[in-house]
């Protein structure tokens, strides 16, 4: 087992986007589909950080706003800034903390990256993306049977986007597979979810999918699927024995592997 005791600062990414704590929801959420992330550090004139907006917050926000009437759009964000729906809760770690401790902060807190802060100020985010980077450079064995997810958190094609999204919410995970004859045919994400936001509730959630989906067999070396991921530009890999689905393999699994 490699030993992940390199400072995050090797592996984070920097600048920091931010955005102010008096921006709009629908701001966030332009900036957030801009710039192809799933967070935005809140920051206040003096560049401190007061919190973080993530897809989580405007997905909750966004489906308790726009109801359950039928035909109605699947998300409405409300005229609301920032400040009222951002988590001021922050994870942070120091450039010098390892990525083994940030990694074990992920699992613990079920969060998919850290703010890397130089006291109040941040200064990078190490995310489980990066995590998979330092596990392709430390060309970790193991298997990806070893750190999968059991079961899988599926829906089918032709099932609406709504019940897809309130999926996301109560599993509590990033994405769900999309499953037609009980092979995945795609993926449905928080940011399926927000792309999806002025559709109907019950389009069929194959109309919004992302089709871009890897699937590996389950004795795969990690740093294999991690170099496959970054490749591809996805963020789980599907473990597969024969035909079948036996795990997946999540950016929070990564990190969990470099945490030990």
């Amino acid at each position: 087992m490699p030993n992940f005791a390199m400072p995050v600062s090797l592996f984070m990414s920097a600048p920091v986007e931010t955005i102010s704590p008096d921006a709009t929801l629908e701001d966030a959420r332009a900036r957030l589909k801009a710039l192809a992330i799933s967070s935005l550090a809140v920051t206040d004139p003096e560049n401190a950080l007061v919190g973080v907006i993530s897809r989580s917050d405007l997905l909750r926000v966004g489906r308790w706003q726009a109801g359950m009437r039928r035909g109605a759009a699947l998300l409405t964000l409300p005229a609301q800034p920032v400040s009222e729906v951002m988590t001021r809760d922050v994870v942070t770690v120091t450039a010098e903390d390892t990525v083994a401790a940030a990694g074990r902060l992920m699992a613990r807190r079920n969060i998919h990256r850290v703010i890397v802060a130089d006291g109040p100020r941040p200064v990078g985010v190490l995310s489980t993306k990066d995590v998979m980077r330092a596990i392709e450079d430390k060309r970790m064995n193991n298997p990806i049977s070893e750190f999968m997810s059991k079961p899988i958190f599926t829906i089918r094609s032709t099932e609406p986007v709504w019940m897809a999204t309130e999926r996301l919410e109560k599993a509590r995970v990033s994405g769900v597979v999309v499953v037609e004859d009980d092979w995945p045919v795609g993926v449905f994400t928080q940011r399926q979810a927000l792309a999806a936001r002025d559709l109907a509730r019950d389009t069929p959630t194959e109309e919004a999918m992302d089709a871009a989906i890897v699937c590996m067999p389950e004795d795969t070396r990690m740093h294999r699927a991690a170099a496959q991921a970054a490749a591809m530009r996805v963020r789980r890999i599907i473990a597969c024995k024969n035909r079948d689905m036996v795990g997946i393999l999540s950016g929070l699994d990564f990190a969990k592997a470099a945490s030990d």
